[in-house]
């Protein structure tokens, strides 16, 4: 069988297929583009061309206020504000089609500062599939308080929305996907010499930028000192009602009345383009 790469693919759709292989493994959206902030508190609807959010709105705008109030939130107090978690080290994970292997560092040697590095990997692709790895160095998670989101559900305009409720941001990202050729990559998040002090300040960071060997795959980075991307994202829909049971369902409260927005298309090829579907109709004579 012959492969491919994105390059020779005229209608592949390779934002889609991570997109799709990060959920898959999260549950959770990727976002394609993290120098453009995903916003705790957006709701809209996924593209179901592009993956990507159309936001029609936000439950922290000052148009969304009489909304909260008449869902018993008040806009000015602690349990509406989204929360800040604690930074973490790192954030890794990569699609199911994906195994992460030992790093033989001795072989790149000629890489200045990667046995320091603060993330480094090698990650295989099985041949003939598409294969994801989502890089975050120190990420911190913006979210929507438990409380918060109890008396959101009962908003009418939200229950036909998906509600962004959760970000992680992050300083450094580093986003790959394969082509189908089973690729073997590493990656490495490398420390560079600190820049020289301007006059006046106390102290100095050192800069930090990506590192990777990929030949075929498609890899997108980014390195700043603030935490300004944006690389995933959790997105919420109002949990509804199932037909009338013989046991009744358990009392839900809170986030336990949202549930995960599933992707809005059909299993995807390694390609990007959907599955065609095809229904059998027989007709009896």
């Amino acid at each position: 069988m012959q492969m491919w790469s994105w390059n020779t693919q005229p209608n592949s759709h390779a934002q889609r297929k991570f997109i799709e292989l990060i959920f898959d493994r999260t549950g959770k959206y990727a976002n394609w583009d993290p120098p453009s902030e995903i916003q705790v508190g957006s709701y809209g609807r996924i593209d179901k061309a592009t993956g990507n959010l159309s936001v029609e709105g936000n439950i922290y705008s000052d148009k969304f206020k009489h909304y909260l109030i008449n869902a018993g939130i008040d806009p000015e107090s602690d349990e509406h504000h989204a929360k800040d978690c604690p930074d973490e080290s790192e954030f890794t994970t990569w699609s199911k089609n994906v195994k992460r292997i030992e790093m033989d560092v001795d072989s790149y040697a000629g890489v200045p500062g990667i046995a320091a590095a603060s993330i480094k990997g090698t990650w295989q692709v099985k041949k003939g599939t598409t294969g994801a790895v989502l890089l975050m160095n120190n990420p911190r998670m913006k979210h929507i308080t438990s409380d918060a989101l109890g008396k959101l559900a009962s908003i009418k305009l939200l229950q036909s929305m998906h509600l962004v409720t959760k970000v992680f941001y992050c300083p450094a990202f580093s986003l790959y996907l394969s082509d189908t050729s089973g690729e073997k990559i590493s990656m490495a998040l490398l420390a560079s010499a600190p820049a020289v002090a301007p006059v006046g300040t106390l102290e100095t960071k050192a800069s930090m930028r990506w590192w990777s060997d990929t030949q075929t795959g498609l890899a997108r980075h980014g390195c700043k000192k603030e935490h300004c991307f944006t690389p995933l994202y959790e997105l919420l829909h109002v949990r509804h009602p199932r037909n009338r049971r013989s046991s009744p369902s358990p009392e839900r409260s809170g986030e336990q009345l949202w549930v995960p927005a599933p992707v809005p298309w059909a299993p995807l090829h390694e390609d990007g383009t959907e599955v065609p579907v095809y229904i059998h109709v027989s007709y009896r004579i």
